[in-house]
């Protein structure tokens, strides 16, 4: 076990580090941005940019997905095939996807914008930045079944340094508002693209064109679409409720805007979902037997939520301290959702690991259903929640949609792999970080330096209610206390099945 954590921690962090960078640009530039966009100008933004994932996701049919799985299954298939596949399928669907994307242009920014003057502008800046966007995770996803988080750090580290300036610069030098923000970061991504295509084309790993492998990966990567839509729409058609549901355009763009900013702010949890996400499938599927899958997996998220249970806590205790250094007064409600959402970042890299339990089974087909379930829940409780609520309802929503998805998932993975989670360990995190949460919200002070001081200190009580709860087993004591020399025991081998003692604290009563 404390191999498979140390590999993960290993490609977790090199993700983490190009991830940071971004985040904290992004956050830094928060005050640029809120002081030279409105925010129904910046919920535009934001909405589009979700609905450029959302055409991805659709248009690249699964390759992507297909690539991560297939690579790993070498005794039946070349990589080299794989990725020649992956690559040549994408160029052809996601060309047709701009293309029909175009064709239906104004409807698209009727839906998305309603009547927002130069909607139809900004929409096609968003259907090319889809195309770029789409081959950019094919390309970084090639440096990731290798394992090569180093140049998949220079490479987003890359597109920070390019995208960032030249955004900035339209934004404020040319003044062009949301449309400087869309364009800034479409033309960064399309510029770092193009390195990434010389560079891989010149190291030999796209190859001639051709679709070797597209049946079976087609058959493996197809299924996964429904699911993966109905499972990102989750943080799409809440936006996208929010700007439609309130009586004028103004706004609803105007709450998306300060839903978006929410998510800003959440970037302490974001950036180290986002590196799992990248970090966890090549391990997840790299692991041969399944009876050492379903126990790792179920480790594996129980640590994930102990870290990110510790962000979401903090983060729910300063929220008004970070809206008031890095936003304009108009985007300053925004702290309300910032809890919410990065609840609902968490509950999502949970669900990626119910997914990979289910996935390494061949059961992709099973996935719609549960993601179909999960966007039923939050479309429902939106249109309940948000006339009333507005951002909080919009986080509400997202959260008892996650909910739904977790539970549904989970059974499917105990069905299918035998998947073993620790629900007292896992009950325990939750039920510590929201009185941790809640308690500092009621009895601390809401400004001021001593208050969020005192809120800091406050979350100390995280690590330690787990602790006296009786979160940690002794052997985890132990094995925090012997670090150096579990680590070692790690390194000499390759596998839990071949060290006796390892299995024995893997399935010990923890």
């Amino acid at each position: 076990m404390i191999g498979y954590l140390r590999r993960l921690a290993r490609t977790g962090t090199a993700y983490t580090a190009s991830s940071v960078l971004a985040k904290l640009i992004a956050l830094f530039t928060l005050p640029i941005y809120t002081r030279h966009v409105s925010p129904a100008g910046f919920g535009a933004v934001e909405i589009l940019a979700t609905t450029v994932i959302v055409l991805s996701i659709f248009f690249r049919l699964g390759a992507i997905e297909a690539v991560l799985r297939f690579y790993f299954l070498q005794d039946e298939y070349d990589p080299r095939q794989v990725v020649r596949t992956g690559f040549w399928g994408l160029t052809v669907t996601t060309t047709a996807g701009v293309l029909v994307s175009f064709a239906f242009a104004p409807q698209l920014a009727t839906l998305l914008l309603r009547d927002m003057p130069g909607a139809d502008t900004l929409v096609r800046i968003a259907i090319g930045w889809f195309w770029f966007a789409t081959f950019y995770e094919l390309l970084l996803a090639l440096y990731r079944v290798e394992e090569r988080a180093g140049s998949y750090a220079l490479a987003t580290v890359t597109n920070v340094l390019i995208t960032v300036p030249l955004t900035v610069y339209l934004v404020v030098g040319r003044d062009l508002g949301a449309e400087g923000l869309l364009l800034g970061n479409a033309v960064g991504t399309a510029i770092v693209v193009t390195g990434l295509f010389v560079v891989h084309a010149a190291a030999g790993r796209l190859a001639a064109p051709g679709l070797p492998l597209a049946r079976p990966m087609l058959k493996f990567g197809l299924p996964t679409v429904p699911g993966e839509i109905s499972l990102y729409a989750l943080n799409w058609v809440d936006r996208l409720l929010l700007v439609n549901i309130p009586a004028s355009r103004t706004a609803g763009l105007a709450a998306a805007g300060l839903y978006s900013v929410a998510y800003k702010f959440a970037q302490g949890v974001t950036m180290f979902v986002r590196a799992f996400q990248l970090a966890w499938p090549p391990l997840a599927y790299s692991i041969k037997a399944d009876a050492e899958a379903r126990v790792v997996y179920g480790r594996v998220l129980t640590y994930y939520l102990l870290v990110t249970g510790g962000v979401v806590t903090g983060l729910a205790l300063i929220s008004r301290w970070l809206a008031r250094a890095f936003v304009s007064d108009a985007f300053f409600e925004s702290y309300r959702a910032v809890p919410l959402v990065a609840t609902g970042v968490v509950l999502y890299g949970a669900y990626l690991v119910l997914v990979s339990a289910v996935a390494r089974m061949g059961k992709t087909g099973s996935l719609f259903p549960v993601a179909a379930a999960g966007l039923a829940v939050n479309v429902g409780l939106g249109f309940l929640l948000i006339p009333s609520e507005g951002i909080v309802g919009a986080g509400l929503a997202l959260i008892g949609a996650y909910l739904v998805l977790l539970t549904l998932m989970y059974l499917r993975a105990r069905a299918t792999l035998g998947l073993v989670l620790e629900f007292r360990r896992v009950a325990q995190i939750a039920a510590v970080a929201a009185a941790v949460a809640f308690g500092g919200e009621y009895l601390l002070p809401e400004d001021g330096l001593d208050g969020m001081l005192l809120r800091l200190a406050w979350w100390l009580l995280y690590p330690l209610g787990l602790l006296l709860t009786g979160f940690f087993s002794r052997a985890e004591i132990d094995q925090l206390k012997n670090a150096r020399a579990l680590l070692k025991r790690a390194r000499d081998s390759k596998s839990l099945g071949d060290r006796p003692d390892l299995m024995q604290e893997v399935h010990g009563p923890e």
